[in-house]
């Protein structure tokens, strides 16, 4: 999937698809960041292979890249929202990841256990701030 980042009136949106009608991210007004990741690396069709864990490692290095690209950090990053194949069974191995990446910045995060598509055991949504 080819990616390009553009913008339209007040927003801007990175690493939007050119085959499929999303973007991974997109910022609001110039003061908050949405963005949306999986365990699939660009240029995939099917998750980093390993479990839920490894996803979310994969998802965690795709919103460090499109976090560099607004000028921001994980610091940044205001709520969470994890959506898990299986919740119950994954969620203790995708704390540890999500621990790890986070340390003593803990976001507002909420789990969801939801059917994922293409073979994916986690997708996540980050919405971060601006500094003022």
């Amino acid at each position: 999937m080819r990616k390009r980042s553009h913008s339209l009136g007040n927003m801007r949106f990175i690493d939007s698809s050119t085959t499929f009608p999303i973007s991974s991210a997109v910022i609001t007004q110039g003061r908050l960041l949405e963005v949306v990741v999986t365990g699939i690396p660009d240029g995939s069709d099917r998750p980093v292979e390993g479990g839920a864990a490894q996803e979310m490692v994969e998802a965690f290095r795709q919103l460090d890249a499109i976090l560099a690209e607004a000028g921001l950090n994980r610091t940044h990053i205001a709520s969470v929202r994890l959506y898990l194949q299986q919740v119950n069974r994954d969620i203790a191995a995708v704390n540890e990841v999500y621990r790890a990446y986070f340390g003593d910045h803990p976001p507002c995060r909420r789990a969801y256990g939801v059917e994922l598509q293409a073979g994916m055991l986690v997708e996540a949504a980050f919405v971060a701030e601006f500094p003022a």
